[in-house]
């Protein structure tokens, strides 16, 4: 039987530099930064200060305002990042809903997400040791949750396929396209949402990264003055760290005959996918880079690749 293969026919961002992927294309063609001073709570406390912050961002804009309320950020961004996907791959009905001419039970996600709900998990926690037990909100464990995104992402949009959130830290995201395509190609699905989404930008989570040395310094390496884009710099020889940052990304996965069939405009294909672990430490990779390696020759080899037949690595 032929293999089926798996395409991409829809993107949706929430970003710092951006709510959509059109005026997050512009920001970065640009070179505009997202990276700023803290502005979601008080970080004069906290050293660096810095981060990519959604702004201007209203989840009103797109859900019900009584969901709003109920539901974490990173909800919010999951949600809006899914209806511009929808949108852009002609699946998105005039009801708000999967097109009538679409298969929802064939419909799915991977909608994964690093932490989940903190900020409502914090929430909860600060009305239990304020107000007592019986003020916490029936909310509050379904609504932190890591399947909480997938699961509210399913009920705005109609979704019905599989559905499941996957966590495994900084490869979040690139864990849920992948086990996207393995459901289309696996016949489980003929249409996968693959996406992550984070909202980490809470005392707790930054104090934790600030504790462990990770974040970047928002200082000009060459003059020392302080300059907030500056702390995002990896490829550079002085780099000290990352930027937290917060947003959501997804990408509509397909079974490639129908897309075709459809007539939807194809971005690009997932042609392979690997996975490895260096089995070394739960925060640093380890030095060789064995199970980088082995994830990237695991995707080659699954589909004939040599190593001289790729055109660009993207770190």
């Amino acid at each position: 039987m032929k293999q089926r293969r798996a395409v991409v026919t829809g993107l949706g961002i929430v970003s710092p530099v951006g709510i959509g992927s059109e005026a997050t294309w512009d920001a970065l063609v640009s070179g505009r930064s997202g990276i700023a001073d803290i502005t979601l709570f008080d970080a004069t406390q906290f050293d660096p200060h810095v981060a990519g912050e959604v702004k201007g961002f209203d989840a009103t804009a797109f859900m019900d305002p009584k969901d709003a309320r109920r539901h974490d950020r990173n909800t919010h961004f999951a949600v809006a990042a899914t209806g511009e996907a929808l949108r852009d791959a002609g699946l998105l009905g005039e009801n708000g809903l999967v097109g009538a001419d679409v298969d929802a039970d064939r419909f799915g996600m991977v909608f994964g997400t690093g932490i989940g709900g903190i900020g409502i998990m914090l929430e909860g926690h600060r009305t239990l040791l304020e107000r007592g037990p019986r003020r916490v909100s029936p909310f509050m464990l379904p609504h932190m949750l890591p399947d909480s995104a997938s699961g509210q992402v399913a009920i705005q949009y109609g979704i019905r396929g599989p559905n499941m959130a996957i966590v495994s830290a900084c490869a979040t995201g690139g864990h849920a396209v992948g086990e996207a395509m393995e459901t289309i190609v696996r016949g489980q699905a003929d249409i996968m949402l693959g996406a992550g989404t984070e909202a980490p930008l809470v005392p707790l989570a930054f104090a934790g990264f600030g504790q462990m040395r990770a974040l970047g310094t928002p200082r000009d390496p060459d003059t020392g003055e302080y300059d907030a884009a500056m702390a995002s710099r990896p490829f550079d020889a002085t780099r000290d760290g990352f930027v937290l940052g917060e947003g959501a990304g997804a990408l509509m996965v397909e079974d490639m005959e129908l897309a075709k069939t459809r007539g939807a405009k194809i971005y690009a294909e997932v042609a392979s996918y690997g996975s490895a672990a260096d089995a070394w430490d739960l925060i640093q990779p380890i030095e060789k880079g064995d199970g980088v390696r082995r994830a990237m020759l695991a995707a080659l080899e699954r589909r004939n690749i040599r190593p001289d037949e790729i055109d660009l690595i993207n770190p």
